[in-house]
């Protein structure tokens, strides 16, 4: 298990001092259900929390992101964002 120090990179989440989490891939369907129970989650102040090593579920992503992840002690979940649309090249 990561002992709590994370280093978050273009690779995904790297634990200082100790193991990387294990990567998980989700489902984008699965991965969508669980990013809008965090919205909830959060609304009513509850927390999603790891059975296995007790941290909290934690995702650091923006809606422009090809892939999503949530991160605990332990592991690293990971989908493919299913709204992911590839930037324009032409801004106005």
């Amino acid at each position: 298990m990561a002992n709590g120090k994370m280093l978050w990179t273009p690779d995904g989440v790297r634990s200082i001092g100790g193991p990387d989490p294990t990567r998980v891939e989700l489902n984008k369907h699965v991965g969508e259900w669980l990013r809008q129970f965090a919205d909830v989650a959060a609304a009513l102040g509850l927390g999603i929390h790891c059975h296995k090593c007790g941290g909290p579920l934690v995702g650091r992503n923006s809606e422009t992101d090809k892939v999503y992840a949530q991160t605990c002690g332990c592991r690293e979940f990971i989908w493919e964002n299913r709204e992911y649309r590839r930037p324009t090249d032409l801004r106005m």
